[in-house]
Parts: C-alpha cells; structure tokens; sequence
C-alpha cells in the first residue's frame, strides 16, 4: 500500500506503480550524473518508483513516470523558456503536466501481432523495454538489432532465419514494426502549441526537458 508520501499511478501500459516525490539528494545527484553526459533518468526512477523492475517497463511508461514524478515532486505546472523561430523573441510559457493527454494500450500486454504493410507477412513482436532502449531508439542499431523483438515472422521463430529476412523487407515494413515496438501514438503527449508574443507566429512543438524541468520554477 502507498504511504502518505507515496501515490499509485496507471502506466500507460495499464501497470499500476507506486511513485513518491524526489528528494533533494535525488536532485543533486541527477545533477552530478549529467555533468558526466550520462542519462539521469534512471537515478530517478530507481528512487522514486516502488518495487518495480525498471528493465521490464514499456518505453512509454518511462516518460511517464518521469513527467508524473515531477509533478509530484514539484507540482503541475512546469515554466519554460523558448525562442521564437520566426523572429527570435524570448517567450515564456506555463504548461500544467496534469493536462497533458496520455493514450494507454487497450490491455496490457508484451507482444502484439501485425500483418506488415508492404509484404503482407505476418509478424509476432514484443513491445520494446527499457534494457533494449537504445536497440530501439537509436537510428543506427534499429535495423541491426530488430530481430531481438521479433518472436515470430510468419511460421517461423528462429532468430538466425528472421534476422536475414528483415534486411530484405521493404522500408516501409521496418517502420511499421519499428512503431509497433515503440507502442508509436500512446503514453503521453508532450506536445504543445506555443505562440510568440511579438510577432504571433504559431507552432506545435515537443515540451522541452531542460535542466529546470525537475526543478521548482
């Protein structure tokens, strides 16, 4: 059960976890790690999240966790600065985190089934999890390292035979599986429409993760 300090939370992979705010020691040594260009997200959320295996969570339950840990650590509303594209101008913003819409899978699940846009082939995938984060996420190891998530390609599941067939798939079909992993249109949204105040020009854009974001401002 959560503690007073503590609040139960449904992930967008329908996972319920257990988060509290951050400390002030958390803070400094987020701080610490990313003088070092490491990521400090996962001083985070071995901290703040209870009695959870973070290597088994859903990519999208990962930013997830970090936006509801700020808002609990710091509050909802979160401060920023950004630059006009169009003229330069300085803006500042206000966004309340709590707004923010989140889209979570219709069931909770590992693995979903598809049939490939292009080839008409029919695939088995597991969802990707933050030990595979940078197989998936990075551009330059996605193709070599797709194989690892696909536990199925047609009537086949052996590893050596799937790898050799991915390289001859057309670009489409990789994408298409590569969205699927990614769980591509759930978790939350962090985009926004800002708009300048000194020449109105309008744009949708990513909520930036800056320094101030796990900060009071």
């Amino acid at each position: 059960m959560p503690t007073n300090a503590e609040v139960e939370i449904e992930l967008p992979s329908r996972k319920k976890a257990v988060i509290r705010p951050m400390t002030f020691e958390e803070e400094r040594q987020m701080v610490a790690v990313s003088k070092k260009q490491q990521d400090p997200s996962f001083v985070l959320l071995s901290h703040c999240v209870k009695d959870m295996e973070l290597s088994e969570l859903l990519i999208i339950d990962k930013i997830y966790l970090l936006f509801k840990i700020r808002e609990l650590s710091f509050g909802s509303v979160y401060k920023f600065i950004m630059g006009c594209p169009q003229c330069g101008h300085e803006n500042h913003y206000s966004i309340d985190i709590d707004k923010l819409p989140v889209n979570r899978l219709e069931e909770e699940t590992d693995f979903v089934e598809m049939i490939l846009p292009m080839s008409k082939k029919k695939v088995k995938l597991r969802l990707a999890t933050l030990k595979e984060e940078e197989y998936a996420t990075d551009p330059e190891k996605a193709l070599d390292n797709l194989w690892r998530f696909v536990l199925k390609f047609e009537d086949t599941d052996r590893k050596d035979v799937i790898s050799k067939v991915i390289r001859k798939l057309p670009a489409g079909d990789i994408n298409s599986m590569l969205g699927k992993i990614l769980c591509e249109g759930y978790g939350i949204s962090s985009e926004v429409r800002v708009k300048c105040d000194a020449c109105t020009y309008d744009q949708p854009t990513m909520l930036p993760f800056t320094k101030d974001f796990f900060s009071v401002t």
